[in-house]
């Protein structure tokens, strides 16, 4: 009897374990037991990085970040094998951390069995002991032979995916992209937010620096307008009329030259530079199609009468953003391309006239006092 029962324990627990193994889900190509890995360019901390969490692609910024050009500079020094690959892309394929300068594909096919070897090992060291390696590197996840691995889901292992057989795919946090992890600087570092959307529906506002602040909560757009948010790649019928208005080659494309004047633009007119067509920047550029303006039938006369009736007791500064700021830029006698409720540099200067004329301290911010002033009281 107690051999039975030794035997029908050690049937449950294989039985356990190979369905753990199982559920785990086996990996995309036969892993080594000892994989060749990468060597960090600084002596590691004991304590690991916070694990990276899923952050879709939310702007427009095709680049080749610093966090992954080192990565790719020694993943195909210490392998030798397969090809640079892409990073940057287009922002109009669907949503991808390429297009965010968030991803790397390292170009190393199934079916060649040494790019296959070199895969197995680099893929097996970076998932190894929990994905500890992934969060040293701030890698949120890969993709290779039709399987997927997140550090974020570590414990689903790998999971069924598709394509992918001549590359891996490689994702990466904001700290990841920019380098600015343990493996890289030898110590623990803040998380990186990213890039903030300001309006909802737009991409997020460009940047190349960290972002230790969690972003705040999206704004309705103060005014709409009936063309949809096109991006960089787009061969919208669209797009010849917004080059017209910027002046730029009517290539019909959205291209580089199209994406840099839109940029130019945004920072001229008070707009967040996304370096795309949104909202906001269609509603500047042809203000007479603009809808849901949420200024609509007041005079400057009226908007500083509101202004100081509902934004008194507050306080407008640089960046301000939402429904108070185009009532000011009304009040203020802004061009109607600069009535995007995003305070920049052209409301400040705006601002600053306005108290230099009133004998107020020109400190560019908007109080009672400058409400009064735009109100005559």
């Amino acid at each position: 009897m107690r051999r039975l029962l030794l035997i029908a324990f050690s049937t449950v627990l294989c039985l356990g374990m190979f369905v753990s193994a199982e559920a785990a889900g086996s990996p995309p190509v036969t892993f080594p037991t000892s994989p060749k890995g990468l060597k960090a360019p600084v002596t590691l901390p004991s304590a690991l990085d916070a694990t990276p969490k899923y952050v879709p692609q939310i702007s427009c910024q095709p680049s080749t970040p610093p966090g992954i050009r080192k990565l790719r500079a020694l993943v195909l020094e210490t392998y030798q094998e397969g090809g640079a690959g892409n990073t940057a892309r287009k922002c109009n394929e669907g949503t991808s951390e390429h297009a965010d300068g968030r991803a790397w594909d390292w170009m190393v096919n199934v079916n060649d069995a040494s790019e296959k070897k070199a895969a197995a090992d680099f893929l097996a060291w970076l998932t190894a002991n929990h994905g500890a390696k992934a969060k040293r590197l701030g890698i949120m996840y890969v993709i290779y032979n039709k399987k997927i691995w997140a550090v974020y889901r570590e414990s689903d292992g790998w999971r069924e995916s598709s394509g992918h057989t001549d590359h891996i795919h490689i994702s990466f946090s904001w700290n990841g992209t920019r380098g600015n992890t343990s493996f890289w600087t030898g110590e623990l570092q803040p998380t990186d937010y990213g890039p903030c959307i300001v309006f909802a529906g737009a991409t997020a506002v460009i940047r190349s620096t960290p972002n230790t602040k969690p972003c705040p909560a999206t704004t309705t757009p103060v005014r709409k307008h009936p063309n949809t948010l096109i991006q960089l790649g787009s061969k919208a019928s669209t797009v010849v009329s917004a080059q017209a208005a910027l002046k730029v080659k009517q290539t019909k494309v959205f291209d580089a030259d199209t994406r840099v004047a839109i940029r130019a633009y945004q920072l001229a007119h008070d707009l967040p530079i996304t370096g795309t067509l949104d909202d906001p920047t269609w509603a500047s550029l042809f203000p007479s199609k603009a809808t849901d303006d949420v200024t609509a039938g007041y005079t400057a006369e009226e908007a500083a009468a509101y202004g100081l009736e509902h934004y008194g007791d507050s306080t407008l500064r640089e960046k301000s953003v939402g429904k108070a700021t185009a009532f000011l830029q009304l009040a203020l006698g802004l061009a109607p391309a600069d009535r995007n409720g995003y305070f920049g540099a052209v409301t400040i200067d705006a601002v600053k006239k306005l108290q230099a004329d009133a004998g107020l301290e020109q400190t560019g911010k908007v109080g009672k006092s400058e409400w009064q002033v735009l109100a005559g009281v």
